[in-house]
């Protein structure tokens, strides 16, 4: 497994305490949605794209994850009663924020790749965190969404989401 892309930092924080204009975005979202932001839990991610180790790299003051403009960004995910809540905001990236309903979610932990049989062979990043699948896609196929996690949260964020979609699924008629 090659190295992480992403230095990564994750806590669990209140929604109020999401840094802005992210914080704005998931408020906004929600509001448009129907969705209360009382009691939603959510972490906060943090991650940093760390200039190259190789030489060549280090040289050049290219990126570990060259295709992304951004030496930082942070993640959102917020866990509402019905729905999941992602965003992320960096520099160039900007700020965007989607959810999907938990009925609809299927988590997994690590990236898409990741003990996919076609991955077999590859150097797949070791970044840590959990794959959502589910979002509108394209040609009939379901979007998926990967939400970076650094050590410290990454544990209790994925059990307490495939918690709550295992709830969701399996609630009573």
């Amino acid at each position: 497994m090659a190295a992480a892309l992403y230095a990564s930092h994750s806590r669990e924080l209140a929604l109020a305490e999401v840094p802005e204009p992210l914080g704005a975005a998931l408020r906004l979202h929600a509001e448009r949605a129907s969705l209360s932001v009382e009691a939603m839990r959510a972490w906060l991610t943090h991650r940093e794209n760390p200039v190259a180790s190789g030489f060549f790299g280090s040289l050049l003051g290219r990126r570990q994850n060259p295709a992304d403009p951004d030496a930082e960004h942070d993640m959102v995910l917020a866990l509402h009663a019905t729905h999941l809540l992602v965003g992320t905001h960096g520099a160039s990236r900007g700020t965007a924020v989607m959810s999907l309903p938990l009925l609809q979610a299927t988590v997994t932990r690590g990236g898409v790749l990741a003990g996919h049989p076609l991955a077999a062979g590859l150097d797949v990043p070791a970044d840590d965190g959990l794959t959502i699948s589910g979002f509108p896609g394209t040609e009939g196929r379901p979007g998926t969404y990967f939400v970076g996690l650094g050590p410290g949260a990454a544990d209790a964020c994925f059990e307490a989401v495939r918690a709550a979609v295992a709830r969701a699924k399996n609630a009573p008629p």
